[in-house]
């Protein structure tokens, strides 16, 4: 009798993980190392991190965020060397282990200029002639307004965004692109850590929000993490997270 309940037990396991459940596992998922508020590399936190924490831990997964440089958080994925990575914008990832879960975030690319400066930013002609920064890869992803800028050697990118900042402030560029928390994050920490005086700065909306989607390696748990990001928001724990993040 106890042989029997044994492989009866041991049968009702296997079809529960046939038919959809997935244990608890430990998901190894990169982040850009300079990214705050989104992500902060020295304390694992930050919006973007805490979203998909909390999400994955819905159905019992725990996160391991790896902090790399933007230009490495999907490569990292196509070598295999982890199990998710936190954003591709542009879904570019291909192949039977890339699964796209639902939007996690969005980000709010802008156009910064100093508000001293009388430069009109409505049109991508508009950045004829300007020196333009941009974090990593932003030409990739807005080629209409950068490619030309590129093209014409007018053009530089940083992952560390803080030179951002530095370089507007500074009139080392004209136009600066960011989204619009992560510069307004490092312009409130350069003004602390340097006691200057960030001047006025205008900032020109170009695109529509840049939805981010992260990408699993294993199907089954992006599911339970778009079921427990669906849980965020109905409960209304995504919208404390902004708040906390986005005050």
């Amino acid at each position: 009798m106890r042989q029997t309940y044994r492989y009866f037990t041991s049968g009702i396991c296997a079809l529960w993980l046939a038919v959809g459940g997935v244990q608890a596992a430990e998901v190894t998922m990169t982040f850009g190392d300079s990214t705050p508020p989104y992500a902060f590399s020295e304390t694992g936190t930050g919006l973007e991190v805490d979203i998909v924490r909390e999400a994955l831990a819905h159905r019992g997964h725990s996160l391991v965020p790896s902090f790399v440089p933007a230009a490495r958080v999907e490569r990292q994925f196509k070598q295999g060397l982890v199990d998710a990575a936190s954003k591709d914008p542009g879904m570019t990832l291909e192949g039977p282990d890339a699964h796209y879960a639902d939007v996690s975030v969005e980000f709010y690319d802008v156009l910064i200029k100093l508000t001293s400066r009388d430069l009109k930013l409505e049109t991508p002609q508009d950045l004829d002639g300007l020196k333009v920064m941009a974090f990593q890869n932003a030409w990739m992803f807005f080629p209409d307004w950068l490619g030309q800028v590129r093209e014409d050697g007018r053009y530089s990118q940083t992952s560390d965004q803080s030179e951002q900042v530095r370089a507007l402030a500074s009139g080392l560029v004209d136009v600066v692109v960011a989204d619009r928390n992560i510069f307004n994050y490092h312009a409130r920490k350069w003004a602390h850590d340097s006691g200057k005086v960030v001047p006025p700065m205008t900032m020109s909306a170009f695109q529509p929000p840049l939805q981010v989607r992260p990408v699993f390696r294993d199907a089954a748990i992006r599911d339970d993490f778009n079921a427990g990001l669906a849980h965020l928001k109905e409960t209304g724990r995504y919208d404390e997270l902004v708040e906390t993040y986005l005050e």
